[in-house]
């Protein structure tokens, strides 16, 4: 009886403690992680993602889109401060769902937060030159196909612009 008294204390031990012992491991990875690495080649990780980012968020200006598409396809190493050895047609515009996963909405002006994940994004942090206004994506829009979808930076929302129109673009590939 003794055996099944010591034995019933120890799995109660276990059943109590396990979920706080593994929150703590969960918390300790999540505070420990950066929401963006800075590769020092001209680019930068999303973590979240695993895209990589052009350090230079406003290096190619505003374009249209239909040149935004040309001017990105052609972006590769020495340009815009890139050291990756990324060759012409490595870069892209980044699509609907790519903006939707990097911005965060908990901030304002513009809607991303900095390397750490836990404060707004300053300049500096990273990413350099980030406008607070419209990006385009690579994704047409639907219902109108003259139209893409573009990120608004300063509230973090998606909106359709028509494509001769001018947004500032920022450049994506996708990781190794």
């Amino acid at each position: 009886m003794k055996n099944h008294s010591i034995l019933n204390i120890f799995t109660l031990l276990i059943i109590l403690f396990l979920p706080v012992l593994l929150l703590a491991e969960i918390n300790s990875s999540f505070t420990s992680s950066k929401r963006y690495t800075d590769n020092s080649n001209g680019t930068v990780t999303d973590n979240k993602t695993g895209l990589i980012w052009l350090k230079k968020a406003n290096c190619l200006g505003r374009q249209t889109w239909h040149n935004a598409q040309l001017n990105v396809a052609r972006l590769g190493d020495g340009q815009c401060g890139l050291t990756d050895g990324s060759i012409s047609g490595t870069w892209r515009l980044p699509s609907k769902a790519e903006w939707r996963a990097m911005v965060d909405k908990r901030y304002l002006a513009p809607a991303l937060s900095n390397a750490t994940g836990q404060e707004t994004w300053t300049e500096g942090d990273l990413f350099l030159g980030v406008q607070s206004y419209n990006y385009w994506s690579a994704t047409t829009f639907v219902f109108i196909t003259p139209n893409a979808w573009i990120m608004n930076l300063y509230y973090g929302n998606l909106l359709d612009y028509h494509k001769s129109l001018f947004c500032n673009v920022w450049p994506v590939r996708d990781g190794e």
